[in-house]
């Protein structure tokens, strides 16, 4: 239970960058602050979050951090690239992780890799949202803020996502009930045949992205779909698909988004389960947060919501 786990004041936090470094040599401290001044928590940070170091190094930092008992959340600074390189020396240390009660681990974009990890081995209620980073700049909402918070202070999450159906089946009224998992779309990809090869049977399974144009999206679906990742799928979430392009006016980022938006609804009509959209989550303003190895309810219908209990 989310609520075993849940934060209180003067808790240590580990801040870490498992991928990339920040992009500021301030950006440690401006989170540490922010987190002791918003909210009590004591949080720490180590030379990964400014200098590159080897994957190794990385990893030793982070499991530092899970096995260090004071610590009650481990939250990533930034994304980048380079997470997913660091799960082998992770999984050295299986057995020693296995016997550890779970702790709050957060991040979203390359930190996919690890999250999906700890729910595929673990079943850890590990959560894809923001960093408190972006929270401190102001770069989320304040309602994103608000909702992981209360979600890391108190254990809830009874905000329900609005949805948009993509087709016949989205809009056909019921209920599912079922444990969830995804994320970062160009991540998954590269989890086929990996350690962390992400594990979608029976689960309602979530995808966003950001700055990828609309043929590589589809490019992944279909692949996806050809090695029969979706065949025992209870459902689909495609969150926000930023499409801020490198290099691109703002009508070919328009246009972009427009293809984006169709070849999902192209995708989800070939589907027989439930595909939808919604704005929520993903690399934008909003990110609500989603808790892995939990169990969702999808209202579908004419105005479909998401939500956890």
């Amino acid at each position: 239970m989310l609520s075993d786990i849940s934060l209180k004041p003067n808790d240590k936090v580990g801040l870490i960058c498992t991928g990339s470094i920040c992009l500021q040599a301030d950006h440690p401290h401006i989170t540490q602050t922010f987190l002791r001044e918003q909210y009590g928590l004591n949080s720490i940070f180590k030379h990964d979050t400014v200098q590159a170091i080897h994957p190794s190094e990385r990893a030793d930092i982070f499991l530092e951090y899970l096995f260090n008992p004071d610590i009650k959340l481990i939250t990533a600074i930034r994304g980048g690239e380079g997470t997913a390189d660091i799960l082998p020396f992770i999984h050295q240390q299986y057995k020693k992780i296995k016997l550890l009660p779970p702790k709050f681990i957060l991040g979203f974009s390359d930190f996919t890799a690890l999250l999906v990890y700890f729910a595929k081995y673990y079943q850890w209620p590990v959560i894809h949202g923001s960093s408190p980073l972006q929270f401190a700049l102001n770069k989320v909402d304040k309602q994103t803020e608000e909702i992981t918070m209360r979600l890391l202070f108190c254990g809830l999450q009874n905000a329900e996502m609005s949805l948009i159906p993509l087709n016949d089946k989205a809009n056909t009224p019921g209920i599912i009930q079922a444990e969830l998992t995804g994320g970062c779309l160009s991540l998954i990809d590269i989890s086929i045949k990996d350690i962390w090869e992400i594990e979608t049977e029976n689960k309602i399974l979530f995808f966003e992205d950001v700055s990828e144009k609309a043929h590589k999206i589809i490019r992944s679906l279909k692949y996806f779909s050809r090695i029969g990742l979706f065949q025992s799928v209870k459902a689909i979430i495609f969150g926000d698909f930023n499409a801020e392009l490198i290099g691109c006016d703002n009508i070919q980022q328009e246009n972009n988004r427009a293809n984006i938006m169709k070849i999902l609804k192209s995708f989800a009509e070939n589907q027989n389960f439930p595909v939808l959209h919604t704005h929520h989550f993903g690399h934008g303003k909003t990110n609500w947060p989603l808790v892995y190895s939990s169990t969702y309810y999808l209202k579908l219908g004419k105005k479909p919501i998401f939500y956890k209990m």
